[in-house]
């Protein structure tokens, strides 16, 4: 393990945004061809034309790149066309709250000075485990699957907003995760009283959404969602203080050669809130809030 800041990128890991929207793309043809009725076929095409309305407005705007707005593209058209109502009202609460928190902001000047797009790696580390957990729920009929989904884009919710308020919009006193050293605003794994509320609010959101939407939500389940959403977000800022912008040299046994895997935010984004989700889901599935 090094402490460089090389971007150095397996070849794989340069499309694996198009390896995960043939993947997703695929199974929800499969599911429109093979499950479903009328009702589910009708829904799926008007959220295939709602999401490609919206992820078209959203590049206009700056909000995507053109491949982040293919992936987002995808990514809506299941939240909606398999998820409902409660799925497209969480996904899009997640991606216009961040969005307006972390497009852009103004220099002194009042003109406008940077503006900030998701490409289609950013949108998949955020909705990876959302779209794989909804497809699973639209297949099974648990209801644990549907939590799992939530808990995954509430932990996204909350890393968001510690990272835009925490450390761009309102700097505090921060300090790394790992070691409560006092460190700049912006250092990966470190946490602000600011970032910290922010993350608690950004976690609530999303579960004051499944509250209001999801047709068989729960008081339980919804503090459920809060509470392990926000711990995934602090799991993300631990994970990044140890492994984020880090190299790591393996080998695949095949060769005497060796490869190196940058762990990227990208990575620590999909892996905090991949465990979070399990967790819910495996907590749902024991307790059956």
């Amino acid at each position: 393990m090094t402490g460089t800041k090389k971007q150095n990128q397996l070849p794989a890991d340069i499309v694996l945004d198009r390896w995960v929207n043939i993947f997703f793309t695929l199974a929800l043809v499969f599911i429109f061809i093979l499950s479903g009725d009328a009702q589910d076929h009708q829904r799926i095409l008007i959220g295939i034309g709602l999401a490609a309305i919206v992820c078209t407005v959203a590049f206009i705007i700056n909000w995507l790149t053109i491949d982040g707005a293919v992936s987002a593209g995808i990514f809506g058209s299941i939240a909606y066309g398999l998820g409902g109502l409660t799925g497209a009202a969480i996904v899009l609460g997640f991606f216009i709250s961040g969005s307006v928190i972390s497009d852009r902001y103004i220099s002194k000047e009042g003109f406008l000075e940077k503006s900030f797009r998701r490409d289609g790696k950013q949108v998949w580390s955020n909705g990876f485990w959302f779209t794989l957990w909804i497809i699973i729920w639209f297949l099974s009929g648990s209801h644990a699957f549907m939590i799992a989904a939530v808990t995954a884009v509430s932990v996204s919710t909350s890393d968001t907003w510690a990272t835009e308020i925490g450390e761009k919009r309102i700097k505090g006193k921060t300090r790394l995760i790992t070691t409560w050293k006092k460190v700049t605003p912006g250092t990966e794994g470190g946490i602000s009283f600011w970032g910290t509320l922010a993350a608690i609010f950004g976690a609530f959101f999303i579960a004051l959404l499944y509250w209001l939407f999801s047709p068989v939500s729960s008081l339980a389940a919804t503090g459920m969602i809060s509470l392990i959403g926000f711990s995934g977000c602090i799991l993300d800022s631990y994970l990044g203080a140890l492994f984020q912008n880090q190299d790591y040299a393996f080998s695949f046994g095949l060769s005497d050669g060796k490869e190196n895997a940058y762990v990227s935010n990208n990575f620590v984004n999909w892996a905090s809130a991949g465990a979070a989700s399990l967790i819910s889901l495996i907590l749902t599935l024991i307790i059956g809030v």
